[in-house]
This record gives C-alpha cells, sequence and structure tokens, in this order.
C-alpha cells in the first residue's frame, strides 16, 4: 500500500485520520508516516470513533448529518471552525457540537460580516461595470451602468459569491 487511496476509509474517516496524525506527530515530535498514523487510530481510535459516529446518526434520526442547510460558505466556516475547536480540545469534535459551538459563539457575527464583505465586494463590482461601460461610451454612464448590471450580473454574482 502506497498511498492514502489504497487504504478503505470514509471520508469522515479520513478527517478523523489526518486529525490524528496532527496529534501523533506533535506528540512524538517529528512528521508520522501515515501507515503508522493509521494503525495507531485503528489500534486505539476507530472503534470508539465509529461506535460514536453510530450514536450521533441515532441522535439524528439515522442521519450523519445536520438537518438545517448551511450555505458553502458557512459550511467552509464551520469546518474551520471544527479544527481549531479539535484542536483546542484535544480531542476530535462531532460536527454537531461544533455546529452548537459556532451557532452560540461565532454564527451571528460571522453573518454580519460577511453581510458587510458582501455589500462591499457587490459594490465595487457594481462601480467597476460602471466605470467600463463609461470608458467604453466616453461619458460618465451613470444609474443606468449599475442597473444594467444588476440587471445582468447580480444573480451570476450572488451565486459565486455564495459557493466562495
Amino acid at each position: 500500500m502506497n498511498s492514502e487511496v489504497d487504504y478503505l476509509f470514509s471520508p469522515a474517516e479520513w478527517a478523523a485520520i489526518h486529525v490524528h496524525k496532527y496529534y501523533l506527530s506533535q506528540q512524538r515530535g517529528r512528521e508520522v508516516l501515515i501507515k503508522e498514523v493509521i494503525r495507531d487510530w485503528l489500534k486505539n481510535y476507530a472503534q470508539q470513533w465509529r461506535s460514536r459516529q453510530k450514536e450521533i446518526a441515532k441522535m439524528n434520526n439515522g442521519s450523519s448529518t445536520v438537518e438545517r442547510e448551511y450555505s458553502p460558505a458557512e459550511w467552509k466556516s464551520i469546518r474551520v471552525h471544527r479544527y481549531f475547536l479539535s484542536q483546542r480540545y484535544c480531542r476530535w469534535v462531532s460536527i454537531q457540537e461544533t455546529i452548537d459551538d459556532w451557532e452560540k459563539n461565532y454564527g451571528c457575527i460571522w453573518r454580519e460580516k460577511r453581510m458587510e464583505l458582501s455589500s462591499r465586494n457587490q459594490m465595487e463590482q457594481m462601480l467597476r461595470h460602471k466605470w467600463l461601460e463609461s470608458e467604453k461610451a466616453g461619458y460618465d454612464i451613470g444609474k443606468p451602468a449599475i442597473a444594467d448590471w444588476i440587471e445582468k450580473y447580480a444573480a451570476l454574482w450572488r451565486k459565486w459569491w455564495e459557493s466562495e
């Protein structure tokens, strides 16, 4: 077995194994080979981790995913939060525990900042479009260029922004 692809683990197990690799490397003071990490994870943590995942699935009516819909940007923020939460607690934190903590402590602030950033970036795009169209026309077009951007690009821009 030469690479990670040779092992049959779910994406969630791979995530847990990589977190384990980080802590194992910290503990040993050197970079640990993935084979060593997998051996150690299977020997010491896999059974406990898998039974905990089954408990989580039972709590969510058979689903290991959370019911609330989040945008891709929110999920990205939640995954980053999960990484740092796992570091803080020195253990792999469940997605439900992460979401609960993120919603309680960071979600509102994150959404406010995201909305502020979104508005600013969207305005920059509209003004850029106005400038480009004015340059083509040879005079300042003004509000019609902004309306043109909204009509042509606003929906596409919003879709792109939410995927970031």
